[in-house]
């Protein structure tokens, strides 16, 4: 019995060994022809590989690497180690999984200098003008279903953060993330030498309902072209010039 069980033991890690180190390019071969999917220049093995392009739902990412994690099998899981560039500017690295019914798990996932300027698109459909600067986050974890928002939890800045429309840049902000019964809390804050003293709250429900409770106060060095914009665009300022942000919506998917 014992020798058995070693045989099948030795057979099963044989053929693990050897389907990890079958080329990327034939799996990606073998994927189906309408999958909304574009990789191109696939390299290295399904252990260990890469591609020079992948294109999806709009975005593009060039030197994608994975690495399978050797731990996660033992669980009877599969992770990947992940790193690649977005086309638009910014690096991301993870360990991410997939389980069958399509849940998406990342713990970690860190973003670096993520142009502020590529969230163009999607920020014109709230109502929000281009912004500049640079973005980077260390989340701890991220859960997504492919349905519901993107649970997250973790840290994220807003580096020499300003409008695309307006010359002057406002300095560094910060980003609080954490979840609990599918509600997520943003705790947003100013660094000491920020334009702006920023401080409060946005909830945001799994269905993309969110609520804000925001205090925005521009310091002395902040111009009067900028105060103007954010009367005409936010609320006009309370008496001491700070200006509440409370509002209520849905975002968009």
């Amino acid at each position: 019995m014992k020798k058995r069980t070693l045989i099948l033991a030795g057979t099963a890690s044989f053929l693990l060994a050897s389907l990890t180190q079958l080329p990327a390019r034939l799996l990606v071969s073998q994927l189906p022809a309408d999958l909304p999917v574009q990789l191109q220049g696939v390299n290295g093995t399904l252990w260990s590989g890469g591609v020079a392009t992948l294109s999806a739902q709009g975005m593009q990412i060039h030197n994608l690497h994975w690495d399978v994690q050797a731990s996660a099998l033992l669980s009877g899981q599969l992770a990947v180690d992940l790193r690649g560039n977005f086309a638009q500017g910014g690096q991301f690295d993870g360990i991410c999984s997939i389980n069958l019914s399509q849940t998406l798990h990342c713990a970690p996932l860190n973003l670096s200098d993520f142009p502020a300027k590529a969230l163009a698109p999607y920020l014109q459909r709230l109502m929000i003008p281009p912004l500049s600067g640079t973005f980077l986050a260390n989340f701890s974890e991220v859960t997504w279903d492919q349905v519901a928002f993107p649970q997250l939890s973790g840290q994220g800045e807003w580096r020499e953060a300003g409008v695309q429309m307006l010359p002057q840049r406002y300095g560094t902000y910060t980003a609080s993330v954490s979840e609990g019964n599918g509600v997520q809390q943003v705790t947003l804050a100013s660094a000491p030498d920020a334009a702006f003293t920023l401080d409060g709250t946005v909830t945001l429900q799994a269905n993309g309902q969110y609520e804000s409770a925001l205090n925005l106060k521009p310091s002395s060095g902040v111009d009067e072209g900028t105060k103007q914009f954010l009367s005409n665009f936010i609320v006009p300022p309370q008496s001491d010039g700070t200006f509440q942000i409370r509002e209520q919506g849905q975002l968009p998917k």
